[in-house]
């Protein structure tokens, strides 16, 4: 199944999930999410799985063509987030990777087809419409992680952190201890709190009105709560 839904002004959510081209490679019941900024300067916020690309590419295109892409966010170095970056860099030609510095000099550098713009934390590239300011998230979750904010819309797109179960395209639950606990029963997210404590930190400074996560729905509200439950409650799934 795929879908597109603007969440934002002309910022789209392109959620896949429990497609074929996924099998093997995903888990069932969980959307895989890209975001394209519709702006003067297109761009794009993970790229998704090679496999993807076609269908995804496809619900692009009913938005804008994707040869205009100027930008391709990697937040970090993994299937679902970069996996297609070389056939997005071919059907966008003047399109450039942006990627933190470990991210290129560890992968970005060899794998993709294009030398990546490299952002450092606080950094702002603008579309025109929109702008996208860059918190550098290291071990958030994975260690050459960012996060990108659209300062116009208050959309803080949080790589996988805050990530969920499920295929809605927003929420507005209140999100508590048992939200961690699902977090830490996934294993994605390494329970280093100084690290995590300094992306709360950031995020907690941002104006909020959405969190676009990687995976399932976009978070419209209760962002105070949210925050609170990753800073006191530990993402160590019980020992068993």
């Amino acid at each position: 199944m795929i879908e597109s839904s603007e969440i934002a002004r002309r910022i789209y959510r392109i959620a896949i999930w429990d497609d074929p081209c996924l099998e093997g490679i995903s888990f069932p019941g969980t959307s895989y999410n890209l975001f394209l900024v519709a702006a003067e300067k297109p761009a794009i916020i993970n790229t998704l799985f090679r496999r993807s690309f076609e269908p995804v590419r496809a619900q692009v295109a009913e938005i804008l063509d994707p040869a205009r892409l100027r930008y391709i966010v990697v937040p970090h170095h993994e299937g679902d987030s970069s996996g297609a970056i070389n056939e997005w860099l071919a059907a966008a030609p003047e399109a450039v990777p942006v990627c933190s510095e470990l991210c290129a000099s560890l992968s970005l550098r060899d794998f993709a087809s294009k030398e990546p713009r490299v952002v450092n934390d606080g950094d702002v590239i603008d579309l025109g419409s929109h702008r996208l300011l860059f918190l550098m998230t290291p071990q958030v979750n994975q260690w050459d992680s960012l996060m990108a904010y659209e300062e116009t819309t208050g959309t803080l797109f949080s790589n996988d952190l805050f990530s969920m179960d499920g295929v809605e395209t927003v929420t507005d639950r209140t999100f508590g201890p048992e939200f961690v606990t699902a977090t830490a029963a996934v294993g994605y997210q390494p329970d280093d709190r100084a690290r995590l404590a300094e992306a709360l930190d950031k995020i907690e400074g941002l104006r909020l009105r959405a969190i676009a996560v990687m995976h399932g729905p976009v978070i419209t509200g209760h962002f105070k709560e949210l925050l609170s439950a990753f800073r006191e409650h530990p993402l160590v799934a019980p020992a068993r």
